[in-house]
């Protein structure tokens, strides 16, 4: 861990890239212990795909997985859910969404996953500056605290990542009506679950997002 770090850190200087082990991690989610070889072989079956990134909410192979039900219970106290992938070889920050659930995330690849938190966010504006990153390595099972900003990960070889994302069942499902002019936050609302501020620069942004966010595209150089 400490190699692919230090090669992250040295290639991007400006950018404050912690494990998620660190104590500063505790403000953004937790990480859960355990062993996940059955979900490993699981996601490593999904495909990476060949350029940019592919998002699917709910994958049968992955919610049948047994562990997956320990995590409907130990971060959603047994709500309904739904576990799918977030895989490819994006490497900038583009938006920021949150949930007003926890996301888990797991990864066989190792990723970055670039954070913020909510305090950080004004009437669904944030400065990039805000922005941390967490190098989350193969085989480490995590929970992102409802609220906390995040999008989609980090790769940190060509290769891609791959990433286990489980939500409560119907997040990022197509929403009725998008109105980023409506008053307060609602103006964020994106799809169901899902509130997304993003940089003017952004694919988001060209397809009518709330553009929200200041300063750097941040990409992760690698």
């Amino acid at each position: 861990m400490n190699k692919i770090l230090n090669m992250l850190r040295r290639n991007n200087p400006d950018l404050d890239i912690l494990p998620v082990t660190d104590e500063r991690f505790k403000y953004y989610g937790r990480v859960l212990g355990g062993r996940y070889e059955a979900l490993s072989a699981a996601l490593t079956a999904t495909e990476i795909p060949a350029e940019g990134n592919q998002y699917r909410a709910s994958v049968e192979s992955l919610e049948s997985v047994p562990v997956v039900a320990d995590i409907r219970r130990i971060a959603f106290g047994e709500m309904e859910t739904q576990a799918g992938f977030c895989n490819g070889h994006g490497y900038s920050l583009n938006a920021l969404e949150y949930h007003k659930c926890s996301e888990i995330n797991y990864t066989t690849t190792g990723l970055v996953l670039l954070l913020a938190l909510p305090r950080d966010m004004e009437d669904g504006r944030l400065d990039s500056s805000s922005v941390v990153g967490f190098y989350l390595p193969p085989e480490t099972l995590i929970e992102v605290f409802p609220g906390v900003l995040h999008f989609a990960p980090c790769r940190i070889s060509e290769e891609g990542f791959n990433c286990l994302v489980v939500l409560e069942k119907g997040v990022n499902s197509p929403l009725d009506r998008v109105d980023t002019s409506a008053p307060g936050e609602e103006k964020l609302l994106w799809m169901r679950g899902k509130w997304l501020t993003c940089h003017p620069d952004s694919p988001q942004a060209q397809k009518g997002a709330f553009a929200g966010i200041t300063g750097e595209n941040l990409t992760l150089k690698i």
